[in-house]
């Protein structure tokens, strides 16, 4: 629910982004919030962004989001056209693990991503990563379990389908300590 009630939803997707994330030199001020669109989250869930924010005083999660900071320093740059990437994202990605000292990565991935998956899995163990991987089928839940009628079946009635499931991709993964 917003912290404004009767306000449009959040649309940061139509923003051109100025008011969150402005150019501007290191004393300049910031542009004033009364500046965001309408359907700004910032405008419409203060209270919501305030209690977020508040995260950041665990020391874990502070050292998490300096690192991060650090690691997008680190891999971009701006040229005459812009900001651009220095690194592919997998690149990025094994670096800021690295900075981390991250040992083990989980990665939750979709059944039609399977190749891709192997191959993520395959770049990180050769980089020293102990990769846990959990495919979106696992738990083998049907969809009648979650009432889908069997003319929703992507592939016909007649066959038997799993659902993606997240809930449990997510579980494991934790369960696995990653």
């Amino acid at each position: 629910m917003p912290d404004q009630p009767n306000r449009p939803l959040s649309s940061c997707a139509k923003c051109n982004g100025d008011v969150c994330y402005p150019r501007i030199k290191v004393g300049d001020p910031l542009p004033a919030l009364k500046e965001a669109p309408e359907f700004c989250p910032m405008r419409n869930h203060q209270t919501t962004i305030k209690q977020a924010m508040s995260e950041y005083d665990k020391t874990s999660v502070r050292e998490f989001a300096r690192l991060a900071s650090v690691q997008e320093a680190e891999c971009y740059e701006v040229t005459a056209d812009g900001i651009r990437t220095r690194f592919p994202r997998l690149e990025e990605l094994i670096l800021f693990s690295q900075k981390c000292h991250y040992e083990k990565l989980g990665m939750a991935f979709c059944a039609g991503l399977r190749q891709e998956a192997r191959a993520v899995t395959e770049i990180l163990e050769n980089k020293g990563f102990h990769v846990v991987s959990v495919c979106c089928m696992v738990g083998r839940a049907p969809k009648e379990s979650i009432d889908i009628k069997p003319q929703e079946k992507i592939a016909g009635p007649e066959m038997e389908e799993m659902m993606c499931n997240p809930i449990v991709q997510a579980e494991l993964l934790n369960a696995e300590g990653v």
